[in-house]
C-alpha cells in the first residue's frame, strides 16, 4: 500500500507502525476512545527485525488503521489489492513512460483529495467547517515547509515527506528496476514531484473558486470503472469460453506482459508498452528442448498471435463499455521487429510427396519389425495397432493428430451406406473452432482392412479407436488439443525416428524438420485438389475441416455426407504403395 512505508519505523532493533491520530477523529470522542483508546499516537510493534516482513505487516496495519478512520466517517474501504511481501519477491521490471504518467496522476490525486474533501464538507455541518478551518490554517502556516519538502532533491529534513522519500517505497512496491542514482530512479522522483505540484495547483484553484471540487465518489468511480488488464482478461475468458490451449496462451501472454510492465489499468496502457512488448517477444528464442529441435527466433505469426490475444481482450472490454479506447495494442507492425527466418535453419513447413510417403511406409512399422519392443529394426513381427494404423489413417483421411488420438469408437460409422468418421468435441479432445464434421472413409482405407481393425478394438472394450496411443498426461488433461496429443509417445517416435530414418538426406541437416506427421494431412488435401479429381473447394474444405470463404460459409453451410462421400470415395494417391496387413 503506497502510504504504508512512511509509518514503518525502526526502533530498538524492531520495526513498528507509528502514526498520529488525525485531529478530526479526536473530535469524535466516542470513536476516539473505542478505536484509539484516546491516545494521540497509534504505535504497534510489527514484531520483526526483517525489513521485508516489516513492510508486509506494515501494509496490513496501515489497512487496519485506514479502516478505523473510515469507521469514524461511516465509510467503507476494500482490502488492499496487493501484498507487499509478495510483490517484493517478483522480478523487477523496467520503468516505462506510462509508469511515470501513472505515478504523476496518483500523487496529484493524493495531494488534492484530503483538502478537497474537507472543502466540500465545510458547508455541511459546523464541526466540518471547524475542521476545514483547522486544515486550511495548517496548510497556510506550513506552506513554506511543504514546498521545501516538495522541491527537496533528497530525503526530507523536516516533518513533510519529499518526493525522494516516496520514491523509495514506489520503487519497491511497484518492482521497478530503478536503483538510487540511476536515471530511472531520478525519473520516478521527478514524476512524483510533478504529481504533487499538479495537486497543489488543483488545490489552489479550488480554494480560489476557479475550479469546481469533485465529489469523492465521482472522482474515484471513473478510476474504479476501468479494469486492469488482468481483470479484463478474467472477464474475457469467463464470457468467451475459449478452448483450453487458447485460454492458456491468453494467460501466459498476460503473465509475461505483467512481468515486464506490472499490473495496469486499461487507461494507463500505452501503445509504447505494446511496442516494447513486441520487441521483447521478438528477441526471445524457441526450441532446443528436445532432440532435433533447433534453437530459433519466434516467427512473425507467433508474435502476432501473442499481441492479437491481448488486443482481443482489450477490444472485448471496449465493446462492453469498460474502457473508452483506443486500443493500445492495435496498429503494431510486428514485421518491423521480427527477423526474417533463415531458411537454412527454418525451412518452410510443407506436405509430404508421394515418393516420400512411399519411403516412410517402408519402415518396419508397416512392413515388419524385429519384435513388439524393437519396432524400428526390420523383422517378421507385424504391428497391428497404432504404429501402423495412425499414420495410414491420417494419410487417407487428412485428420489432425488430436482428431485421431481422441477418436472414439462410437464416432466411427461403418454400418452405413456412406461410412465416415464423426469429428466432434468429446471428453478426450476438442475440435478446432468447436466445429463438427463428417469425414468420408475412402475405398483405399477400407481396402487396407480398417473396418476389421476397428471391429477388433471394439471387442477389447476400449473407448477409443487407438487405445495404445495414450491420452495427454493428467497435468494436461484439460488441454485436449493437437499439441498435447502430438506429445504422445507414438507421435514423437514417428516425427523423431521414422521420418528421419526413412527420408535421411532428403531433409535439410541441422535445420528444423520441414515435414512431420501433420504433413500427411497436407498431402491428403493436395491429392483431393489435384487436377485429376477437380473437386470443388467447398467439398475439400468440408472434408479437411478448413474454413470456407465467407459467402460460401453463409449460404452453403455444411456440405452433407451425401455429397462429400460419393465425391471422394474413389480418390487415391497416384503411385502410393501402403503395405497391407496379412
Amino acid at each position: 500500500m503506497a502510504a504504508a512505508i512512511k509509518y514503518v519505523k525502526h526502533r530498538n532493533g524492531v520495526y513498528q507502525y507509528v502514526r498520529r491520530v488525525p485531529e478530526e477523529v479526536k473530535q469524535h470522542a466516542a470513536h476516539y476512545e473505542v478505536l484509539f483508546k484516546s491516545q494521540p499516537l497509534f504505535r504497534v510493534s510489527l514484531k520483526t527485525k526483517d525489513e521485508g516482513v516489516a513492510l508486509r505487516r506494515g501494509a496490513e496495519m496501515h489497512f487496519a488503521f485506514e479502516r478505523k478512520l473510515a469507521a469514524v466517517n461511516g465509510d467503507e474501504i476494500s482490502a488492499p489489492s496487493c501484498d507487499v511481501g509478495t510483490v517484493a519477491q517478483q522480478p523487477r521490471r523496467i520503468v516505462t513512460q506510462s509508469d511515470l504518467d501513472a505515478l504523476a496522476a496518483r500523487f496529484r490525486h493524493l495531494t488534492v483529495a484530503p483538502m478537497e474533501r474537507a472543502y466540500i464538507r465545510a458547508d455541511s455541518t459546523p464541526k466540518h467547517a471547524e475542521e476545514y478551518d483547522r486544515m486550511l490554517y495548517e496548510l497556510e502556516t506550513n506552506a513554506e515547509q511543504i514546498i521545501r519538502a516538495r522541491e527537496s532533491r533528497g530525503p526530507s529534513q523536516g516533518e513533510y515527506d519529499s518526493p525522494a522519500d516516496w520514491a523509495a517505497w514506489v520503487v519497491q512496491n511497484d518492482n521497478l528496476e530503478a536503483p538510487v542514482g540511476s536515471e530511472a530512479y531520478g525519473a520516478v522522483v521527478g514524476a512524483i514531484r510533478s504529481g504533487i505540484r499538479q495537486g497543489h495547483d488543483d488545490l489552489q484553484a479550488i480554494l480560489e473558486g476557479r475550479t469546481v471540487p469533485q465529489l469523492r465518489a465521482s472522482r474515484s468511480s471513473g478510476q474504479n470503472a476501468v479494469p486492469t488488464l488482468r481483470e479484463a482478461v478474467d472477464e474475457y475468458l469467463k464470457v468467451k469460453k475459449l478452448p483450453p490451449r487458447t485460454e492458456s496462451e491468453v494467460k501466459s501472454s498476460l503473465n509475461l506482459f505483467e512481468k515486464l510492465y506490472g499490473s495496469k489499468r486499461l487507461d494507463s496502457l500505452t501503445q509504447g508498452d505494446f511496442h516494447s512488448y513486441t520487441e521483447h517477444l521478438a528477441e526471445q528464442t524457441v526450441g532446443g528442448k528436445s532432440a532435433g529441435s533447433v534453437v530459433r527466433p519466434p516467427s512473425v505469426a507467433t508474435v502476432k498471435k501473442r499481441i492479437g490475444l491481448l488486443r482481443a481482450v482489450i477490444n472485448h472490454a471496449i465493446s462492453r463499455k469498460k474502457f473508452a479506447g483506443p486500443n493500445p495494442a492495435g496498429g503494431i507492425n510486428v514485421d518491423a521487429y521480427v527477423a526474417r527466418p533463415d531458411r537454412a535453419v527454418m525451412p518452410a513447413k510443407r506436405r509430404l510427396t508421394v515418393e516420400e510417403m512411399n519411403l516412410i511406409f517402408q519402415h518396419p512399422w508397416f512392413t515388419g519389425c524385429a519384435s513388439s519392443t524393437n519396432t524400428h529394426a526390420p523383422g517378421l513381427h507385424r504391428l497391428m495397432g497404432s504404429e501402423y494404423w495412425v499414420p495410414v489413417t491420417a494419410a487417407l483421411t487428412g485428420c489432425r493428430a488430436s482428431e485421431l488420438g481422441g477418436l472414439m469408437l462410437t464416432e466411427v460409422m461403418l454400418d452405413t451406406e456412406r461410412p465416415y468418421l464423426l469429428i466432434r468435441d468429446n471428453k478426450y479432445r476438442r475440435t478446432k473452432g468447436g466445429y463438427s464434421r463428417k469425414v468420408p472413409l475412402i475405398d483405399h482405407l477400407l481396402d487396407l482392412g480398417f473396418a476389421d481393425y476397428v471391429d477388433s478394438v471394439r471387442k477389447t472394450g476400449a473407448e477409443r479407436v487407438f487405445p495404445d496411443w495414450l491420452p495427454p498426461k493428467a497435468a494436461e488433461s484439460g488441454r485436449n488439443d493437437d499439441k498435447a496429443w502430438s506429445n504422445g509417445k507414438i507421435m514423437r517416435a514417428f516425427n523423431r525416428t521414422v521420418i528421419p530414418n526413412m527420408l535421411g538426406d532428403r531433409l535439410i541437416q541441422g535445420a528444423r524438420q520441414e515435414v512431420t506427421f501433420h504433413s500427411l494431412r497436407g498431402a491428403f488435401k493436395a491429392m483431393l485438389g489435384s487436377a485429376e479429381y477437380r473437386l470443388h473447394p467447398n467439398i475439400i474444405n468440408e472434408v479437411i475441416g478448413h474454413a470456407k470463404p465467407e459467402l460460401d460459409a453463409r449460404y452453403v453451410g455444411e456440405v452433407p455426407i451425401e455429397e462429400t462421400y460419393p465425391a471422394i470415395r474413389a480418390c487415391r494417391f497416384k503411385g502410393l504403395l501402403i503395405p497391407k496387413l496379412l
